[in-house]
């Protein structure tokens, strides 16, 4: 949808001419999810019935979701936002789509220029495909080297780092024609549970939240952040119970608006998280988060049974109508400053993501020790905690072999002879890589234990030894008997590549990893 149809729709739109039907349909977001049948034409339903103000979406190609958003905005009497998680590019979510290295990457090349490349680029190529907002940048300071959830998709555990780099993503979200969402206030990065699984109790006082956690954003707030997203978690030493961020009044209203001054959108994360779903009946929740300052319910787990009820509601006077025109107000305010799509910004390539891709992987990579390989030939064991399968590592064998480094390639389970592999290294480079990811109920972040096991035992083999990490750097803690350790962020062909590059001394190491606690 251009900006000239967006703002027509918009035309004599405000929160005073909207009835209570359509206000209630601003304030809900629900999923669209190209992996499950029946979602497009429940959202079909959901715009005609409801008006409802936007969607979340899972899954799909560029071409079947272009599709879809440009009928469901046509059927729309009002501009419909369009948003997903692609933290990491379109491609995370959407086959087709770029994709970027984990922005732990970003932090270690502490570069704000790639940062505002990579979000212009993003939001460039989401634009094209019919989205107007990207839940990123994530603004948790990963201050908790255990949290299975954040880690790696934070930039590190300085506030000062992911505030600049955080600040500079928004910009080029902006410059790239889209909203951009900061995440998880008042801050997700000292939890050590995932909070789709279970609300985390996080035990901070508000002294450590004011000088860590609440540091990026107001770094955000004042670069004019569009949209806040809270956070389930629980703060108990704040707000005196174990209720999550986003039905709480005290972090909402209080922290977030008044002590912070934001005036902008706050949305909710997924209501389909146990975080907050195992809490109780979803519209009373709902209904809490508005009340507790919220502007958009996200994701529910049945959006039609909830529009429905708070229709009914506030028809029949049960619920506050003021707290939900309030919410839609600023959800239309936000929808009237859609940022311009400059004619330079659309004209990006496929090759253009790769190559800043590219970038980002080779000025990330990090040497924490050691330095070039020194042998001709490696024995490459491979530890694939992502389950990715046997050619998990492929990017990487091929760009030694291609450096002329002669290869065998062995992956690691529980039953492997370690002591066979020990002999062999007797006359050949021992090169581990270990593959980790993080991501919704998935705990494939940190090492099992035959597998922590396996590497401190051939990392006491005789002879060249080198352990290469691709995803969360906290797994070569404990493990510094092996001569060389490199950190890649991300299991990418790219990151591969550089991780190989630099083995070989092809390319020099500019990278700094950016978590203290190694």
């Amino acid at each position: 949808m251009t900006n000239k149809l967006w703002l027509d729709k918009l035309s004599g739109v405000d929160a005073s001419s909207l009835n209570l039907r359509q206000s209630v349909g601003q304030v809900i977001m629900p999923r669209l999810d190209f992996r499950a049948s029946g979602s497009l034409e429940l959202a079909r339903k959901l715009v005609q019935e409801y008006e409802v103000g936007g969607f979340i979406v899972f899954g799909g190609d560029t071409e079947s979701v272009g599709s879809a958003t440009e009928e469901l905005q046509g059927l729309s009497r009002l501009p419909l936002l369009f948003g997903c998680d692609a933290e990491r590019g379109l491609g995370q979510i959407v086959s087709g789509g770029s994709i970027f290295p984990f922005t732990m990457a970003l932090g270690a090349a502490d570069d704000e220029g790639l940062a505002y490349s990579e979000a212009l680029f993003t939001a460039g190529e989401m634009r094209r495909y019919g989205f107007n907002l990207v839940f990123a940048p994530v603004l948790d300071v990963n201050s908790n080297s255990e949290n299975p959830i954040i880690n790696i998709r934070s930039f590190g555990d300085d506030p000062e780092l992911v505030s600049r780099l955080g600040g500079a993503f928004i910009r080029g979200c902006r410059d790239g024609g889209i909203f951009s969402c900061g995440k998880h206030f008042p801050g997700h990065g000292s939890a050590a549970t995932d909070s789709h699984s279970e609300l985390p109790v996080l035990s901070l006082t508000r002294e450590e939240l004011s000088g860590r956690d609440l540091i990026p954003f107001q770094r955000a707030i004042s670069e004019g952040a569009d949209m806040l997203m809270t956070a389930h978690v629980a703060l108990p030493e704040i707000t005196g119970n174990n209720d999550p961020a986003t039905i709480s009044r005290e972090v909402v209203n209080g922290m977030l608006r008044g002590e912070l001054g934001y005036g902008g959108v706050v949305i909710t994360d997924s209501f389909r998280m146990s975080g907050i779903s195992k809490l109780g009946d979803e519209v009373r929740l709902s209904l809490r988060a508005l009340q507790a300052g919220c502007n958009i319910i996200l994701d529910p787990q049945d959006p039609y049974k909830l529009l429905q009820i708070l229709n009914d509601e506030a028809s029949a006077g049960e619920l506050d109508a003021e707290i939900i025109r309030k919410a839609a107000s600023r959800v239309i305010s936000l929808k009237k400053s859609l940022p311009i799509l400059t004619p330079e910004n659309a004209r990006q390539t496929k090759e253009d993501g790769r190559k800043l891709s590219g970038l980002i992987a080779r000025k990330s990579v990090s040497l924490l020790k050691g330095g070039s390989l020194k042998s001709s030939r490696a024995l490459l064991c491979t530890f694939d905690v992502t389950e990715s399968g046997m050619n998990v590592a492929d990017a990487f064998a091929r760009r030694l072999s291609d450096a002329g480094v002669t290869l065998k390639a062995v992956n690691v389970t529980a039953s492997t002879n370690l002591d066979g592999l020990c002999r062999e290294a007797d006359d050949t480079a021992l090169v581990c890589l270990v593959f980790t990811t993080v991501g919704a109920w998935k705990n494939q972040f940190s090492l099992p234990g035959f597998m922590r096991a396996a590497l401190d035992r051939l990392s006491r083999a005789d002879g060249e030894s080198i352990l290469v990490s691709f995803g969360s750097p906290y797994v070569v803690r404990g493990l510094d008997n092996f001569k060389t350790i490199i950190c890649a962020f991300d299991s990418l062909g790219e990151c591969q590549s550089a991780a190989a590059d630099v083995l070989t001394g092809t390319v020099q190491a500019t990278g700094r990893i950016p978590v203290a606690a190694l």
